[in-house]
């Protein structure tokens, strides 16, 4: 029986520390210099004021903005023509780094369970009953 709970202790231990050394993920894509903006692109239509303007027809002006909540409260900015496709691909970057880091966090919080598991199936083998002592 002794000799069963030790060989079992041994195999609980080689796995507890398999997963700690185990790869957690591919942490390049948080190592990575790129520049992130929080925040989304789009198209902002509106009309103008003036009563001849082709926007009275139906035809709106359009802008390009970039929209974010910072500090609780959702901003505005126009986006110059000449830098859409940056912002852009910026906040892309975003949504990706975001995506990245929950599948990230999934990942280790699985681990993490796996190996407090471990940690209590290897205390119960270790541990004696009072009246043993």
């Amino acid at each position: 029986m002794q000799r069963r709970k030790r060989q079992n202790l041994s195999q609980l231990r080689l796995k507890l520390l398999q997963l700690y050394r185990s790869d957690p993920g591919d942490l390049a894509f948080f190592l990575s210099s790129r520049t992130l903006t929080k925040g989304t692109v789009y198209p902002l239509r509106r009309k103008c004021s003036k009563p001849a303007c082709r926007c009275v027809r139906g035809e709106l002006h359009e802008t390009i903005v970039l929209t974010a909540s910072v500090g609780g409260k959702t901003r505005l900015w126009m986006i110059p023509k000449d830098r859409i496709e940056e912002i852009r691909q910026r906040t892309e970057c975003y949504r990706q780094f975001r995506r990245a880091r929950g599948r990230f966090v999934k990942v280790w919080t699985q681990r993490h369970v796996a190996m407090l598991r471990l940690i209590d199936a290897i205390e119960k083998i270790l541990i004696q009953a009072p009246s043993v002592i």
